[in-house]
């Protein structure tokens, strides 16, 4: 069937964006979330693929349109979101569903267990500093490009999966 786009009024766009900070969660993750328990529908695993993959996408795209206006900020939580999607990808199609920060953590260690690839650890430890900067605005914009790099890297490495 494929994704589809909803448009709301900005002050739930706020309130959501408010509501996923504070569970540490993306905002259409959250809205997806919401929507499942107020329908009281549950997504299978391969919802769930086709809405993490979609979704990281998505974010690479705007990481890349929000580093070219020079907002590190935004391309930073962007490339972490689609790092994060990406892992949430590879566990959904296990049957898995990933909710907690430490969680992702966890599962990038098992897959690079699993394939003797600890550069996926480095990869994902780089998508995490680009959270971080966030929230804290530390980081370069050549720090970022590396950082953004990695995260890419990352992305192709679990497409494999």
């Amino acid at each position: 069937m494929g994704a589809a786009s909803i448009i709301l009024p900005q002050r739930l766009v706020v309130k959501l964006r408010e509501k996923a900070e504070e569970t540490d969660s993306l905002p259409e993750e959250l809205g997806v979330e919401l929507l499942q328990k107020s329908l009281n529908e549950e997504l299978d695993p391969e919802d769930l693929v086709e809405h993490y993959s979609a979704l990281s996408e998505k974010y690479l795209k705007e990481a890349d349109e929000f580093m070219s206006k020079g907002d590190l900020v935004q391309s930073s939580e962007k490339l972490w979101g689609a790092a994060a999607l990406a892992v949430k990808t590879v566990a959904a199609k296990r049957g898995l569903k990933l909710d907690k920060h430490g969680s992702l953590w966890d599962f990038v260690d098992k897959l690079a267990v699993e394939r003797s690839d600890e550069d996926l650890l480095d990869c994902f430890h780089d998508a995490n500093s680009l959270h971080r900067n966030f929230y804290e605005h530390q980081m370069t914009r050549r720090a970022v490009e590396v950082a953004g790099k990695e995260v890419k890297k990352l992305i192709q490495k679990l497409k494999w999966e």
